[in-house]
């Protein structure tokens, strides 16, 4: 491919991401006052073809798809991983290390679970139902529940605080490393059931590489393919 045809293309590419973008961005905003927008009433009023906006919005969404099962959520599994195996070495030798790292392990691994957002009005999160053996949900509960009240928010329930002339003592449960030391096997077991399962639900979903996920999308249609202009 010449470089012109290369760059044509490119720009093409961009332009069109960018027109689903702006739709998201329009759509959300519209919302928020009670008002709402359809995909072919914004096609028309930019005069672009509703099927290349349809090709390209289904692209961007499986592309979020993919991002999610097939990297971030091996990403965080391994860092949570990989704090563990850190407390395992450094943490007799080095104390002051076992709550920042398990604190680490407990916001990676948590994350996975709690619902972000996609490009185009997606969410996305790993359902424990799908995801976690019931053998281990005990373990899990207990994770996500830490934090969300202990590590991702300062909720003061969750640290049962007592004031006296003395100071403050906190006696709530999950904020000391005692909470979490007898947790640490079954954290691991965890983890790898987890990925397990991802390997799982990934060739279920048919979403194991690339090639395979955007299989139905290597061939665009003409009009995708056209210059949408920004």
């Amino acid at each position: 491919m010449e470089y012109e045809d290369f760059r044509k293309k490119w720009k093409i590419e961009l332009n069109w991401r960018a027109r689903v973008a702006e739709y998201v961005e329009l759509q959300t905003s519209l919302k928020r006052n009670g008002e709402e927008i359809s995909p072919e009433r914004y096609c028309r009023q930019e005069c672009i073809s509703p099927s290349a906006f349809h090709w390209w919005r289904e692209l961007l969404q499986l592309e979020d798809k993919f991002t999610f099962y097939r990297s971030f959520a091996m990403e965080y599994l391994n860092r949570a991983k990989k704090s563990l195996e850190l407390i395992d070495l450094y943490a007799d030798r080095y104390p002051e290390l076992r709550m920042p790292l398990i604190r680490d392990a407990i916001i990676s691994y948590a994350a996975l679970f709690c619902k972000s957002n996609g490009r185009v009005f997606t969410k996305w999160h790993l359902e424990s139902q799908k995801f976690v053996p019931q053998a281990l949900s005990e373990t899990h509960n207990k994770i996500c529940d830490d934090r969300d009240l202990v590590f991702a928010h300062c909720d003061l329930g969750a640290r049962d605080p007592k004031v006296s002339l003395i100071g403050i003592a906190l006696k709530g449960k999950g904020f000391y490393w005692e909470d979490y030391e007898a947790l640490l096997p079954q954290f691991k077991e965890l983890i790898e059931a987890v990925k397990n399962r991802l390997e799982g639900y990934a060739q279920e979903v048919n979403i194991t590489s690339i090639e395979q996920a955007f299989q139905d999308f290597l061939n665009p249609p003409p009009e995708a393919l056209i210059d949408p202009g920004r």
